[in-house]
């Protein structure tokens, strides 16, 4: 009788940290827009590029390595490009994935993400051909990594989110890397929490895009 009362209150105690593994998510992720500048510098970025070059795995040696539950799905487009993350069940077993909104991918995000940091500089943003000027600095993005996963502890867990990706500015002849990790310590692996984690990310990520550009 022991031990089926620990059994149930291992198993209360995993699907509290862990949620709903078995599912599929969906999240919204919204970033702040930056429309103003302290002092415009009269310059124009065109974003011409975003390529999401992320490697996903069926079954990858790590759970920060992106994965599908199925090699079918690493073939869709659709989903790679929206998919961040992946749920795990608190044996560590991979399971359901994070996928963004139908209305979001991931070169949107981190196009708005390059935007915000951009016109915080004073530098004018665009991804349209036809409103990009003959002076406007282009820029391609490669998506590296942009991902989340979870780190179970006794009683807690971790949600950690690395977001990598390559900026080349080819009439500058200049590349740069914009490399960041976020951590959020939580009690539960609840929709709120996956968000916080990515937000934090997205915070640093800007910040530090700003950085490479000064």
């Amino acid at each position: 009788m022991i031990k089926v009362i620990k059994g149930l209150l291992l198993t209360a105690v995993i699907f509290l940290l862990t949620g709903c593994a078995t599912s599929r998510g969906y999240l919204n992720i919204t970033i702040p827009q930056e429309t103003t500048a302290a002092k415009e510098n009269g310059m124009q970025v065109y974003i011409r590029n975003i390529t999401d070059n992320r490697d996903f795995q069926a079954r990858p040696s790590s759970p920060d390595i992106p994965s599908f539950g199925s090699k079918k799905d690493i073939g869709k487009e659709d989903l790679k490009n929206r998919a961040i993350g992946r749920k795990r069940n608190g044996y560590g077993k991979a399971m359901g994935n994070i996928f963004l909104d139908e209305n979001q991918n991931v070169q949107g995000v981190i196009y708005e993400a390059a935007r915000n940091a951009l016109i915080s500089l004073g530098y004018e943003v665009t991804n349209s051909k036809e409103k990009a000027r003959a002076d406007a600095i282009v820029m391609d993005i490669t998506v590296d990594k942009f991902w989340s996963w979870i780190n179970i502890g006794a009683w807690t867990l971790r949600i950690d989110t690395a977001i990598r990706t390559t900026v080349s500015e080819p009439t500058l002849s200049k590349t740069f890397v914009v490399d960041t990790l976020a951590q959020n310590h939580c009690q539960v692996g609840n929709t709120a929490n996956w968000k916080k984690s990515i937000r934090l990310a997205m915070d640093s990520y800007i910040s530090e895009f700003k950085d490479k550009l000064k």
